[in-house]
């Protein structure tokens, strides 16, 4: 599904190109700012993609076409469901907060907090391999009921699973290398320096934001894919791909 994925980036690349432009630019203001106020606006960015690449999947068209097929009507339920189900990743992990409460001065609160983090991540593409069909089923508007993306989500949960943890865990690491390296680099003086030492952080933000667009697209096609294999007559008919 990979090479599936480039193929929509590809397609539409002129979108991407925005969205990871955007993105940056509101890193940049968040900077200025010095407050973190566009994490609002960055789920509804990736939310709008992830539902325009599940579109193109579902009818095999292009995201102009699924803009005009959604509309408000389906627009809204999409991401109201995918809203309920990251509220209950984060709900499903409140007992591990609860047990391990994150103290503030405490050497260990970046340790804790990442790991923290990272659990959720974990119940999100477990809840996702699950019923991350829900959302998607708005779009075509066949087996809309939880009860059908449960249905859909168990009957390939493992290789569902397994794509969604890869999808979401790659582009961190990437982009934490990335921050490291970038952050030895600006302790050399001698190497950078100045306005090059914007360009990189610049460049850094661009590189994650693109390895985020990366991974949910991919994410959105696994999703889309499962959900075309439960319910064949809601688009065109598909196989789960390697």
């Amino acid at each position: 599904m990979l090479s599936e994925t480039f193929s929509v980036i590809r397609k539409n690349w002129t979108m991407y190109a925005v969205v990871v432009g955007c993105l940056v630019g509101l890193g940049v203001l968040d900077d200025f700012s010095g407050r973190r106020s566009s994490g609002g606006a960055t789920f509804f960015v990736w939310s709008y993609v992830a539902m325009c690449v599940q579109g193109a999947i579902i009818y095999s068209t292009t995201f102009n076409d699924v803009g005009k097929r959604m509309g408000f009507g389906k627009t809204l339920p999409y991401f109201l469901k995918t809203i309920a189900l990251i509220l209950s990743a984060v709900i499903v992990c409140l007992p591990v907060f609860v047990l391990f409460p994150l103290t503030p001065g405490d050497d260990l609160l970046p340790i804790s907090l990442l790991a923290f983090m990272c659990i959720v991540f974990v119940a999100y593409a477990l809840l996702m391999a699950l019923l991350g069909t829900w959302p998607a089923s708005g779009i075509a508007g066949i087996g809309t009921s939880l009860a059908s993306a449960f249905r859909r989500g168990v009957s390939q949960f493992l290789p569902t699973f397994g794509r969604l943890i890869a999808a979401i865990f790659l582009p961190l690491l990437l982009t934490l290398l990335l921050v490291i390296g970038a952050s030895e680099l600006e302790k050399s003086p001698s190497l950078i320096s100045g306005n090059s030492a914007y360009a990189l952080t610049l460049l850094v933000s661009a590189v994650a934001a693109f390895a985020q667009a990366v991974s949910v697209s991919y994410s959105a096609i696994v999703l889309a894919h499962v959900y075309l294999a439960g319910q064949p007559n809601a688009g065109r008919s598909a196989t789960m791909p390697a």
